[in-house]
């Protein structure tokens, strides 16, 4: 009786041994959110950095209005270290009942591809493709993005996106686009003068 007993714990204990082994330790954690886990552009290190003074420099661009959508020329520095970063926060805020906003990095290096981004698919139409339907889309590091699309017979639309869980959307028309860009284009001359 004495031999079963000991035989049984040493068994429980083997098993209970193996079972903890299978279970992940904190280094497989995710974060709470649904962020990244490394940040994707020099703005999203830069703000992400804890215990340590981080100086912000902003304009915001309003010579053109655009519903919904806000556009920040921006720069970061990191007191007492040459780590330094330039680029665009782009805002985007929903309308209705539960309004939402939420922003992406672009950052310096990513603007001029931005910008012919938006022009090339700014001439994408029903000629694009022999199917029924378009669409064209592009992305930044930061989860920014552009598409355009057939939204009827006759009509292209424009949907513009930040975020990646917590999307915020924008529908905009081709001619909103176009006041985008200038305002894009108004934030990077912004930029050059900061040197």
């Amino acid at each position: 009786m004495y031999l079963k007993m000991i035989l049984f714990s040493t068994m429980m204990l083997i098993c209970s041994g193996v079972a903890m082994a299978q279970r992940p330790g904190p280094e497989f954690w995710r974060r709470v959110g649904c962020e990244p886990f490394e940040p994707r552009t020099k703005l999203e290190a830069l703000d992400d950095r804890h215990s340590t003074v981080i100086i912000k420099g902003f304009t915001r661009i309003t010579t053109v209005d655009v519903r919904g959508v806000r556009i920040d020329a921006v720069e970061m520095k990191e007191m007492g270290n040459v780590s330094r970063a330039k680029g665009l926060v782009v805002s985007l805020r929903e309308g209705g009942e539960r309004p939402r906003e939420n922003r992406a990095f672009v950052d310096y290096e990513e603007i001029e591809p931005l910008l012919n981004a938006i022009d090339a698919i700014s001439r994408v139409d029903e000629t694009a493709t022999r199917l029924t339907g378009f669409e064209a889309r592009y992305r930044t590091q930061g989860d920014f993005e552009i598409g355009v699309f057939r939204q009827t017979r006759s009509g292209t639309a424009v949907i513009m996106s930040t975020g990646i869980c917590d999307l915020a959307t924008q529908t905009l028309t081709l001619d909103d686009l176009a006041k985008v860009r200038s305002m894009i284009q108004e934030a990077k001359n912004r930029l050059d003068e900061v040197k």
